[in-house]
């Protein structure tokens, strides 16, 4: 495929999306007039050629009322558990307004990598410990959904780049996985899960392989967005 029809295709396939999402929502009002999304370069969207990454899917077509709901993308490339913790709340203050809105976390990926062989960025408990303090302090003031971490192609390991090697490994981000899971259940947010089934998805796999193998392309955020859209937590913000 030519890199022209390479676009042109996703440009139709977020049509597509964009369409299923009028569709399925159309007559429906959202409970809130803004979401927050923070996360790392998933949710930042880094190698979608519409630069919308599964934030800005989400977010087509949404209303409140008369009102366009506002999505705010607030994913930053390489952000762990810790630097999340650091910022969400003041960059959650600084939109709130009349209302905080609704706010979604999705993190964990980066945690799990390890730099010049190195241990993990972020141990395990130390990631479950600032993911109950983030998701703790985060449900006091709103409404809160958990987005698990995605798995990668392992072939690009060992990752090049300009700061350090990068060594990921899924079964490192399934244990994070999983763990997030545990906490999310005893604390009582809605988590959903995409690791198990995503590593097992041909189209998933085949969205990393087009891409750089740990972000995918736009079709893979496409389905992040698609997953989220049929999650009945989702469901119950309209």
């Amino acid at each position: 495929m030519t890199p022209l029809a390479a676009v042109t295709a996703a440009a139709n396939r977020s049509q597509a999306d964009y369409n299923h999402a009028n569709q399925r929502f159309s007559g429906q009002t959202m409970k809130f007039e803004r979401i927050l999304c923070f996360g790392d370069s998933i949710t930042l969207g880094c190698n979608d050629s519409l630069g919308l990454g599964w934030p800005g899917r989400l977010g087509r077509g949404l209303r409140r009322g008369e009102r366009d709901v506002a999505v705010y993308n607030l994913g930053i490339n390489g952000d762990t558990s810790g630097h999340i913790a650091a910022r969400w709340r003041d960059e959650t203050e600084a939109r709130s307004r009349d209302e905080t809105g609704l706010l979604l976390f999705a993190f964990g990926f980066n945690d799990a990598a390890r730099a010049d062989g190195g241990e993990c960025q972020v141990d395990l408990p130390d990631s479950v410990a600032n993911a109950r303090r983030i998701l703790g302090a985060a449900m006091a003031l709103s409404p809160v959904l958990w987005i698990g971490p995605t798995p990668l192609d392992e072939s690009v390991n060992p990752m090049q780049t300009e700061y350090a090697s990068w060594d990921m490994r899924n079964d490192e981000i399934a244990r994070y996985d999983a763990a997030y899971a545990a906490l999310a259940a005893e604390i009582g947010v809605d988590y959903l899960a995409l690791f198990a089934d995503f590593l097992q998805c041909p189209r998933y796999l085949a969205a990393l392989e087009n891409s750089d193998r740990v972000h995918p392309d736009d079709d893979g955020y496409a389905m992040i967005a698609e997953r989220i859209r049929d999650w009945p937590a989702w469901q119950d913000q309209f």
